[in-house]
């Protein structure tokens, strides 16, 4: 077998050894009470649970995702490659990267990615705010919460990332194992751990208090940290917000029935969408989807 391939396997071996590892810690850590709760790292920041009350939404969305939305990504993305890239570059810059040492293409990588991410993750927060809030009207944040995306919204940023990946990717083994990186990571900063890094590392990569802050009620953090993997490019564009010991103190969508996980079921947050498509951002005052709802 050819030892770079020898390598890729082990080192996403490796990566998923380690992913599994931090997994079960998530379940283990004590939730701190009291005022230490905001100030203290690594605990979990809601009791530890397999089975939370989230569960009845988000056991679904990897199966939603399987057989219905990555199937149509698929049959777009083959339909765009059959008649609609001819104008497009393809990955312009593949011809200077494909023999550069492993790590540094790993690193290009998952720039590139999470550039795209931050573009697409900024366009869903804009525009298909009424989609892209069911993956926001989770109550309680765990690695589950990643894969909680309403068919729409996944398929509007899939598609998004196919094109930037098609014009300035590179197909070679860096890009893969960046893809890999980028998907534990989102799994880890989505996870019941609280975790903030020290200065200047907090400037560099995305940690999970960083992601919890994405997902926070608090008007200063909307629309903000659309990033995954690299904190310095939220930074840059000026959408990074991260306030030093301290989490949200509550997170959600801020559009009611989306975020009344007591009596909504799978089938009405994929419903629920379509209701208040009229609201555009996250920023919209909350009392403007009630009015909205109302209104039907």
């Amino acid at each position: 077998m050819d030892e770079r391939l020898i390598s890729l396997l082990s080192m996403a071996a490796t990566l998923t050894l380690v992913a599994v590892v931090f997994f079960f810690i998530s379940l283990l850590l004590p939730k701190p009470e009291g005022k230490t709760e905001n100030l203290r790292n690594f605990h979990c920041a809601h009791p530890p649970s397999l089975i939370n009350k989230e569960f009845k939404c988000e056991a679904f969305y990897p199966l939603i995702s399987s057989l219905i939305t990555q199937p149509l990504v698929l049959f777009f993305i083959y339909a765009i490659m059959a008649f609609g890239v001819d104008d497009l570059p393809y990955q312009m810059f593949n011809h200077y990267i494909a023999d550069v040492p492993i790590v540094v293409q790993v690193l290009l990588g998952l720039l590139v990615i999470d550039i795209s991410i931050w573009i697409r993750h900024g366009f869903v927060h804009k525009y298909l705010w009424s989609f892209h809030a069911v993956h926001h009207s989770a109550e309680e944040i765990s690695w589950m919460t990643t894969t909680r995306l309403h068919p729409l919204d996944q398929f509007v940023m899939s598609v998004m990332d196919f094109v930037v990946l098609y014009v300035i990717g590179f197909s070679a083994e860096g890009m893969t194992l960046a893809l890999l990186i980028k998907n534990w990571n989102n799994m880890f900063v989505h996870s019941n751990i609280v975790l903030d890094y020290p200065k200047p590392w907090k400037y560099i990569f995305v940690s999970p208090n960083m992601h919890r802050w994405h997902h926070a009620k608090e008007k200063e953090a909307h629309d903000k940290n659309f990033c995954v993997v690299f904190a310095f490019v939220d930074y840059i564009m000026g959408t990074y917000y991260v306030p030093d010991n301290a989490l949200p103190k509550a997170y959600g969508s801020d559009i009611p029935e989306l975020d009344d996980i007591a009596h909504k079921t799978i089938l009405s947050e994929l419903w629920l969408p379509f209701k208040t498509m009229g609201r555009t951002t996250q920023i919209d005052d909350g009392a403007q989807a009630k009015a909205q709802i109302a209104g039907e």
